[in-house]
């Protein structure tokens, strides 16, 4: 998954924006835009399943969780402003291939399951769904900078990246979870500096 020790807000919106197959990377409008009257992608039906998927994957603990950060609410925000039709039928395919799964294993939808049962539920439709498979003969072009992925539910490897990501991007998850760690951090020498001390120039390995 992703690394985000070694990402900085840029990368990680432009992350967020090829999860979405967005065209384009609006600067800095993508996660206000939920925040606009719009009309919502998914029913009210599948907000409360998203709610519940999201809550499964980042639960409240002694730390924020997804439900906390508002990741269902940015995410449909996401969907209706900025994902390309493929990957939104993709996404929404994922979700409800989640409540299909708890229909057929519990008869009840997977928002109605109690947490445990959602958990059991969802780490083996993760196993299932991230098992990696070759890439596609037909799989389009992609950035060589940036890592593919191809698994056996792409779409839930979005929804699951998404999740995660839009959580560490919040202002919950970044003032009350993530702790800032100065890197270097302190300079310690390898020789004891005095005020004699000047710099040497060398050559590099020569």
């Amino acid at each position: 998954m992703t690394d985000f020790t070694q990402m900085d807000r840029r990368q990680m919106m432009q992350r967020l924006m090829l999860l979405v197959g967005a065209a384009a990377m609006p600067a800095g409008e993508a996660l206000a835009a939920p925040r606009r009257k719009a009309k919502s992608s998914l029913s009210p039906a599948r907000m409360t399943l998203l709610s519940a998927i999201a809550d499964t994957i980042i639960p409240r603990s002694d730390s924020p969780g997804a439900l906390d950060a508002g990741v269902p609410k940015v995410l449909d925000g996401m969907l209706t402003n900025w994902a390309s039709p493929q990957h939104k039928a993709e996404i929404i395919g994922a979700i409800d291939r989640i409540d299909a799964a708890s229909r057929g294993k519990h008869k009840v939808a997977f928002a109605k399951l109690s947490p445990g049962n959602r958990k059991a539920l969802l780490t083996l439709h993760d196993i299932a769904a991230l098992k990696p498979v070759p890439r596609p003969a037909n799989a389009p072009s992609v950035n060589p900078f940036v890592q593919q992925v191809y698994v056996t539910d792409q779409g839930y490897f979005r929804l699951k990246d998404l999740v995660i990501s839009l959580y560490y991007f919040s202002e919950v998850a970044t003032s009350k979870e993530l702790i800032y760690e100065h890197i270097p951090g302190k300079f310690e020498p390898s020789i004891k500096l005095t005020a004699q001390s000047r710099p040497h120039l060398g050559t590099g390995p020569f």
